[in-house]
């Protein structure tokens, strides 16, 4: 029954996905690493780095290709998450294993002829194992961090959180959630480690993320902060991330997300 129902609920994303002009090679993984076939990885590419012009006209070529449409900063694509730009599901590329080009470009207006090259970087797929590159910071300064998604064997009552540090000019930082200190000193580029967090399968009950400069008294304001009655529920695996800039305004605002790596 579980395989049938898994099916369906695909087939039906696929469809979805396919009436919003979503480019092929793009896969539903909303459960599992279901129809990946092992010769292929899972790649989720998130744009976390915030320039002082918002830009809408962004797209991720993979080894020489679109496959992206016009995309925003803050967006995890494929699929998404909260506080995020992306949409609420857990998808990843189908990708060649080996070595993958991944680069961010702006294309000429109305074409398919790219005008300027952001960024670009290689990265080695070695399995079928859900990863994520993080991309941030801005021009020569421009940095990426790959994470491997750890969504195997999640029960219903815990919810599988890690995060990264994403935010350019603030050197570690300590996370926290709803008031209690999860994990200190986080460096920038640095990942929590997976947590495995029991929920109370509550509606609506809020859970608040946020991050401060390590060290600072847990008393002190916080850097960043993300309320959500949607972030914490049993069966997901999700990664926080943080970007933009400490004290920033406008387009380099700092914010803190949270990308869907896996469904309930």
């Amino acid at each position: 029954m579980k395989k049938i129902i898994n099916y369906t609920m695909a087939v039906v994303a696929l469809f979805v996905f396919a009436s919003c002009k979503k480019n092929t090679g793009v896969t539903n993984q909303p459960y599992e690493a279901y129809g990946t076939p092992a010769n292929k990885g899972q790649l989720k590419v998130n744009l976390a780095f915030a320039y002082a012009i918002d830009y809408a006209n962004l797209r991720i070529k993979l080894n020489g290709a679109y496959v992206s449409n016009l995309l925003q900063s803050r967006t995890p694509f494929p699929g998404g998450g909260f506080n995020t730009r992306g949409s609420n599901f857990a998808l990843y590329m189908s990708v060649p294993l080996g070595t993958n080009t991944v680069s961010i470009v702006m294309p000429k207006f109305n074409t398919n002829i790219d005008s300027v090259v952001l960024f670009s970087t290689n990265v080695n797929i070695t399995d079928n194992t859900p990863q994520t590159l993080h991309l941030t910071d801005t021009a020569a300064n421009m940095k990426s961090v790959l994470v491997k998604n750890n969504i195997a064997n999640i029960e219903s009552g815990i919810c599988r959180f890690n995060f990264v540090h994403l935010m350019p000019n603030v050197p570690a930082v300590d996370l926290y959630l709803n008031g209690t200190l999860m994990r200190a000193n986080i460096p920038y580029l640095g990942t929590s480690g997976a947590m495995d967090i029991p929920v109370i399968n509550v509606s609506g009950v809020t859970t608040t993320w946020a991050i401060r400069a390590a060290g600072a008294a847990a008393t002190s304001a916080a850097l960043v902060s993300y309320a959500s009655s949607n972030g914490l529920q049993g069966g997901l695996a999700l990664t926080g991330f943080s970007m933009g800039y400490a004290t920033a305004t406008g387009a380099r605002l700092p914010y803190l997300a949270l990308t869907l790596d896996k469904h309930q």
